[in-house]
């Protein structure tokens, strides 16, 4: 037991003193020779608790007596202490290479505290200060149950294999963080992913810019991405003057066949403001707290995170990463049956 804590805390120690490299190795070699059965030829674990129970004893007799007496119960709940501390912090490794957090893939674990992340800025969200749409449920996860998606803006390919619910907001920085990764992710998968982008108006004085991006989506949806994309890279200030954001329709306006002076009276109807209403109830069941919220399969992920973890939830996508962890375990097995088998001296 004790060699194999020692092991751990000298193979550390190890990196910056040949001193401690020596023990390590010595303790590494004994670890290894009990887990295939065989006996320790270093007698590392001899000269550990005699030097341990000495100390103690020149310091308090009484406890050196009861550490002597009882080294094995204690060194044995210190490896336990260990073990636990290594298994957790492997599943929290496991979960932020997946899931961009140290705690699990629901939306609630994705909040909590993470090592890894340690400032949270993968779960952060812009929360939502529209009284129009406002209406989060505490206690609840973000859901697609009975959501009409096909109100919203759609690329949809040929061959879908999986779907991808994108609920952004152009005036929101975390929105703007997530916005070239998801891009990075729909280009890579254009032939399987469907993607639907829904644009969730934190703040009603920009309800004016999602009744435009309705009429332009339907005089023309090559023009909508890309004034999607130049609404995401104006700086945010910008945004306030509706002027500067019509005059992003200048410049598509020479590459795409559309009237720009059309799509802005289109924006100012009854029609665009029932449009906007019927949009606004759907996003209400959702139960969104805010932005960005990413919807991919049947997983939510709230935040900016990595392109990995978004990749991890397609249906095309390979999991090397617990391949390998898998092999890796099945070779240790393997060299632990050889050695207790055929290695026995």
């Amino acid at each position: 037991m004790i060699c194999f804590i020692a092991m751990i805390v000298f193979g550390i120690l190890g990196i910056f003193s040949a001193t401690h490299r020596k023990v390590a190795l010595e303790a590494f070699d004994c670890v290894f020779r009990k887990l295939t059965l065989r006996k320790c030829q270093t007698g590392l674990d001899v000269r550990l608790k005699s030097s341990i129970t000495g100390h103690s004893l020149r310091k308090n007799p009484k406890l050196g007596k009861f550490i002597y007496k009882h080294f094995q119960i204690i060194s044995a709940l210190f490896t336990i202490l260990l073990f636990g501390s290594l298994i957790w912090t492997g599943i929290s490794g496991y979960n932020y290479y997946v899931y961009g957090n140290c705690n699990g893939p629901s939306v609630e674990d994705q909040g909590g505290l993470c090592l890894f992340d340690p400032t949270g800025s993968n779960s952060e969200i812009t929360e939502c200060d529209n009284d129009d749409v406002n209406i989060q449920t505490a206690g609840q996860e973000p859901t697609l149950d009975d959501v009409d998606l096909s109100l919203f803006p759609t690329y949809q390919p040929n061959d879908v294999q999986d779907q991808l619910v994108y609920v952004g907001c152009y005036t929101c920085v975390n929105t703007r963080k997530v916005n070239p990764v998801i891009n990075e992710l729909v280009v890579a998968n254009k032939e399987t992913v469907a993607f639907t982008f829904v644009h969730l108006p934190l703040y009603e004085e920009y309800e004016y810019m999602f009744k435009l991006e309705n009429c332009l989506y339907q005089e023309s949806k090559t023009a909508f991405w890309k004034f999607h994309n130049s609404l995401m890279q104006v700086p945010i200030t910008k945004l306030e003057n509706q002027e500067k954001v019509y005059s992003l329709l200048d410049k598509i306006e020479e590459t795409e066949d559309i009237d720009k002076e059309k799509i802005i009276f289109c924006s100012q109807t009854k029609q665009a403001e029932e449009q906007l209403q019927k949009q606004i109830s759907e996003i209400k069941k959702m139960n969104v707290e805010g932005t960005p919220t990413i919807f991919i399969n049947d997983q939510t992920f709230i935040g900016p995170k990595p392109l990995r973890v978004y990749e991890k939830q397609l249906s095309t996508d390979v999991d090397w990463f617990g391949m390998g962890l898998i092999g890796l375990g099945a070779l240790i097995v393997l060299m632990m049956i050889y050695f207790a088998v055929f290695k026995r001296e």
